[in-house]
């Protein structure tokens, strides 16, 4: 499949990402901790932008984290691992 604006894809957070998520929305609100972002914890994201070659996009996202709050995602390749996206799984 081929990334493209608007898509909704996986975004699995790093510990860079916690970190940071967790800074930006103590200046908004307090968060409770059960709704706090954590490492390797997948979320909806919604695509962007994307940059580069069509064969290795990085995409830029918009990450839904739980309740009124997200978190921007810069320059991010697909995979398995934390800090990546992918695609959803289809259940049939």
């Amino acid at each position: 499949m081929t990334p493209t604006v608007g898509r909704i894809v996986h975004y699995r957070m790093s510990d860079d990402d916690v970190t940071r998520a967790r800074q930006e929305l103590r200046h908004k609100v307090r968060m409770e901790e059960h709704n706090a972002p954590q490492t390797g914890q997948t979320y909806a994201a919604v695509i962007t932008s994307v940059n580069g070659h069509l064969d290795h996009p990085d995409i830029n996202l918009r990450v839904l984290l739980d309740g009124p709050f997200d978190f921007f995602a810069p320059s991010r390749a697909e995979g398995a691992e934390p800090g990546m996206w992918s695609w959803p799984e289809r259940v049939q």
